[in-house]
C-alpha cells in the first residue's frame, strides 16, 4: 500500500474515532447524591454603632447536611439541613439588666431545594441551588442574677453557588459559597423561666452567610 494511501486511511480512522467520541452520550451521573459541607459563617449584622443590640460579632462555623435526587444530567432535587454557630459580641446580654457571662448564639434551618448544573462535565459539577424552608435563631444569655432565651421560628430562603471536582466516579469535593435570609413569623421569649411567645415584627430578621468545602458521595 502506497504512503499516500496509508496517510488518507489513518486520516479517515482518526475522523471516525473523533466524530464517534462526539457523537456518545455523556457518562450517566449516579442519581443519588449525599453531602457534608463545613466551614466558616458569619450574619450580616450593623454592630458598629455604640447602642446596637446586634448579638453577633465575627466569623463563626457553619455546616450543612442533605441529599438529592438527580433526575437529569443539570438537574437535581433535595433537601438540606444547614446550621451556624456564632460569635457574640462582649457587649450582647439579651434583655438581661446586667452584663452575660455565658452567651450562645446560633441559627438552622431545613429546606427542601433544586439544583441546576450549568456546568456538568466528566471532571467538574458546577452548579446554582435555591430552596424554602423553615427556620430557627436561637440566642441565650446568663448571669448570676438571671437566665435570658429568645427563639424566633420562621421561613429561611437559601441559595448557593458551589463547584466540585470528581476525585472518583463516587466521590466530588469542592468549594460552595452561600447565603440565606430567615424571616421570623414567631418570637418565644424565656426570662428567668416564665415564657412568652408573641408575632413577630417585620424587621426581626437574620441574613448569614458561608463558605463551606463540600463533600459529595454518590451512588445508584
Amino acid at each position: 500500500m502506497s504512503p499516500r494511501l496509508l496517510l488518507s486511511a489513518a486520516c479517515a480512522a482518526s475522523f471516525l474515532v473523533a466524530a464517534s467520541a462526539e457523537a456518545a452520550p455523556p457518562e450517566r451521573r449516579r442519581p443519588v447524591e449525599l453531602f457534608l459541607g463545613l466551614g466558616p459563617g458569619n450574619a450580616v449584622c450593623d454592630d458598629k454603632k455604640p447602642d446596637s443590640d446586634c448579638p453577633v460579632g465575627g466569623v463563626g462555623t457553619a455546616v450543612s447536611f442533605g441529599g438529592a435526587w438527580r433526575f437529569h444530567r443539570h438537574g437535581a432535587v433535595g433537601v438540606e439541613l444547614a446550621a451556624w454557630t456564632y460569635r457574640v459580641r462582649d457587649a450582647w446580654k439579651g434583655q438581661l439588666t446586667d452584663p452575660a457571662t455565658d452567651v450562645k448564639f446560633s441559627s438552622v434551618y431545613l429546606a427542601p431545594f433544586i439544583r441546576w448544573y450549568f456546568v456538568a462535565r466528566p471532571s467538574v459539577d458546577a452548579y446554582l441551588q435555591a430552596g424554602i424552608g423553615v427556620g430557627s435563631v436561637k440566642g441565650e444569655a446568663k448571669n448570676a442574677a438571671g437566665a435570658y432565651d429568645a427563639n424566633f421560628s420562621g421561613v429561611a430562603f437559601p441559595v448557593a453557588i458551589g463547584a466540585e471536582w470528581y476525585v472518583a466516579r463516587w466521590f466530588r469535593f469542592g468549594p460552595q459559597f452561600g447565603t440565606y435570609l430567615h424571616r421570623s413569623t414567631q418570637v418565644c421569649e424565656t426570662r428567668n423561666g416564665e415564657k412568652i411567645c408573641t408575632e413577630a415584627s417585620r424587621d426581626q430578621a437574620l441574613l448569614a452567610w458561608r463558605i463551606l468545602l463540600n463533600a459529595t458521595f454518590t451512588f445508584g
